[in-house]
């Protein structure tokens, strides 16, 4: 489904003293305004001087490709380089731990992986847009027992192999 596929969204970040390339992440039925998304991201640019001012519009095929290796069209937001920056809209967030789907960098093949690993593996930060995300509370995950609770057990039921079907099994040789 579209809702869980990523398109990935370059922008890059002008000042004077610095050029800043960021990926936006976004589930391919989200539409993404330029302009909010541009304020959202000048407030997240790390700047020199106080008074400078940021200017943020998409990426040019010859930025993105210079800059991350990829073809413009097919970039992947993981394994870039450390002065490209990845952030997600809350969208995407909120898929948590379903499966989205994001291009790998080569034409017709696609990773699948929670959305939850995408946000880690790739560094992103999520750009809260509008008010929504000053209500939201932050989510936290404990998978270690409260105290008092017994530990979480994990029973296998491994059943003893037929003849039939260790018969059946054809050894791989190396």
């Amino acid at each position: 489904p579209e809702r869980r596929c990523v398109a990935v969204h370059p922008f890059q970040a002008l000042t004077t003293s610095s050029d800043t390339l960021t990926l936006l992440l976004a589930p391919s039925d989200t539409e993404v305004d330029d302009a909010l998304v541009g304020q959202r991201l000048a407030r997240t640019i790390p700047r020199a001087d106080s008074r400078d001012v940021v200017t943020v519009r998409r990426a040019g095929a010859d930025v993105v490709s210079s800059r991350t290796d990829y073809l413009a069209g097919h970039v992947a937001p993981l394994l870039l380089p450390p002065d490209v920056a990845v952030v997600a809209l809350q969208p995407l967030a909120d898929l948590a731990t379903t499966v989205v789907y994001t291009p790998t960098g080569d034409v017709g093949t696609a990773l699948g992986l929670r959305a939850l690993d995408l946000l880690v593996l790739s560094h992103a930060t999520v750009l809260p847009i509008g008010d929504r995300a000053t209500r939201r509370r932050p989510i936290r995950i404990d998978l270690e027992p409260k105290t008092g609770e017994p530990p979480l057990r994990v029973v296998s039921a491994q059943r003893a192999p037929s003849r039939r079907a260790a018969a059946s099994v054809t050894p791989v040789a190396s």
